[in-house]
């Protein structure tokens, strides 16, 4: 369940991240004191928000069940529980 929240989640962070590691290679908006009230956030967050929407469709696009599939419950077979999946 983690792994499924972070792959949407990160990339929301990733302009976030990129612009706290420009401040700290350039310094300019430290030593003025306003790096964070002069930040770029509507820029930011729109930027997160197109790329949690591409994630988000990647694992739609890549990872979606196929459509009219049939689903196979898990069960055991040979003394193995093999897991669920759609066929």
């Amino acid at each position: 369940m983690l792994q499924k929240i972070l792959y949407h989640v990160i990339p929301f962070l990733v302009p976030f991240i990129a612009y706290g590691i420009y401040l700290l290679v350039t310094r300019r908006a430290r030593q003025s004191g306003q790096a964070y009230d002069e930040a770029p956030w509507y820029w930011l967050f729109a930027s997160g928000l197109v790329l949690l929407v591409i994630s988000l469709i990647a694992v739609w696009f890549f990872t979606g069940a196929p459509a009219g599939g049939e689903y196979v419950a898990p069960h055991m077979q040979d003394g193995k529980l093999v897991p669920g999946k759609f066929n």
